[in-house]
């Protein structure tokens, strides 16, 4: 049945907390919230072949405003127990009245409550019995409801509690069933999801440990190796002093290596575990911002905002080297370009992403479309690479360059 109705509808009733499948809960409300929906359903429409025919059949459309009131309560307020039973119990309200109205224990409106027993138990089985117990009760108001009682009437009745009787025990061995079918498959996912988590996590703590282990080794062997060749090339120039011409290649091999290890330094960074947490990247920037702006007499400031509930959060794999890049990048263009006297670090971890900004108050320089522009074409092109947001937005009081980027959430021990 549950299958006849959109899951995005079913989600749509279900309040949040109840949305994961794991939830104790979860296949109680789901249920309930599909039997509600196509209960109120048909309600609004099958009573409408009978409206030429007594009696009014407003009461089975309170009922399916019954059922509505139960599905935005479920929604809202996380409750559904109250209204549910509220709607059943007017539920055998109207079903009585209407048999009673339509030939009493003979009426066609008898079976009904067949059709509500069946709901009862499709509900819980708890419920269901209460109502089969319900169910005897209605019959009985329903045949001394009659002053004329006789033999077909008394067989009637009789049928009827005896049907009902069976139809109960018939339900709740179907459902007994389903429950335990329910359960044994929720158990193998349990068991599934156990082993996906240990994999998860081990092969989590090998690529952690080999991420290090790449970082320590690669710091090793390049770093030493770009510092000896930095130091070679500085006694090479003293050597070479008197030929200028050779000195110009001198300079450029130490300032190239100079450069290398700097890049290198946050490469090894970016492929450490650490690199992932937002805090870590947004103190590794500061640092940066703090000594490459005390060079040029610029006054630098890092704020941030993060609460309890968010320091869980994890960048993309990689994806701090990426974000290193692109603030390297505008640190670089505000010291150059822009002419700033104060420049603004800030970080917010939200929901779903960390936003990081740049703000300045220097001069903001509209860019010429004809011109290529290599440091912001190449900021660009990384965010988009990497599925970030990113935007720059300049006036007269300075330039903001703001980037957003996608997080997931780690369960904190």
């Amino acid at each position: 049945m549950t299958k006849m109705i959109p899951e995005k509808l079913i989600h749509y009733f279900l309040p949040p907390e109840m949305r994961n499948q794991l939830h104790p809960e979860y296949d109680q409300v789901r249920t309930i919230v599909s039997g509600t929906t196509v209960a109120t359903a048909l309600l609004l429409v099958l009573p409408i072949p009978l409206a030429f025919f007594p009696p009014p059949l407003m009461g089975y459309y309170v009922m399916a405003f019954l059922g509505i009131c139960t599905l935005f309560c479920l929604k809202f307020y996380g409750i559904y127990w109250p209204p549910l039973i509220l709607a059943l119990l007017t539920s055998y309200f109207v079903i009585i009245t209407d048999t009673l109205e339509t030939g009493a224990i003979d009426s066609p409106a008898v079976t009904t409550l067949y059709l509500l027993l069946l709901t009862g138990f499709w509900f819980n089985r708890k419920i269901g019995l209460c109502m089969m117990v319900l169910n005897m009760i209605s019959i009985t108001i329903i045949f001394y409801s009659v002053p004329e009682v006789n033999g077909q009437s008394l067989y009637a009745v009789v049928s009827h509690i005896v049907l009902t009787i069976f139809f109960g025990i018939f339900f709740w061995f179907v459902q007994e069933q389903h429950d335990a079918a329910r359960l044994q498959i929720r158990e193998q996912q349990h068991i599934r999801i156990d082993l996906l988590d240990r994999a998860v996590k081990e092969r989590t703590q090998q690529l952690t440990t080999m991420r290090q282990n790449l970082a320590s080794d690669f710091h090793d062997e390049t770093g030493n190796m770009l510092s000896a060749i930095t130091r070679q090339a500085a006694v090479l120039k003293l050597k070479l002093k008197d030929q200028s011409s050779v000195l110009t290649i001198v300079d450029n091999i130490i300032a190239n290596s100079d450069q290398l290890y700097a890049s290198s330094r946050d490469f090894l960074w970016s492929v450490n575990n650490n690199s992932d947490d937002p805090q870590e990247l947004f103190a590794y920037l500061t640092s940066f911002g703090q000594i490459f702006y005390n060079q040029f007499d610029i006054a630098f400031s890092a704020n941030v905002t993060i609460n309890s509930a968010q320091e869980s959060a994890h960048l993309q794999p990689f994806a701090s080297r990426h974000i290193i890049f692109i603030f390297k990048e505008a640190m670089t263009n505000v010291a150059k370009h822009a002419g700033a006297r104060e420049v603004i670090l800030e970080m917010a971890v939200y929901q779903k992403h960390v936003s990081i900004s740049l703000q300045d108050d220097g001069s903001w320089k509209e860019p010429d479309e004809k011109v290529f522009h290599n440091g912001l074409q190449s900021m660009e092109k990384r965010s988009r690479d990497n599925q970030f947001k990113f935007n720059v937005y300049g006036s007269s009081r300075g330039t903001r360059l703001q980037l957003e980027a996608p997080v997931y959430f780690t369960i904190l021990a």
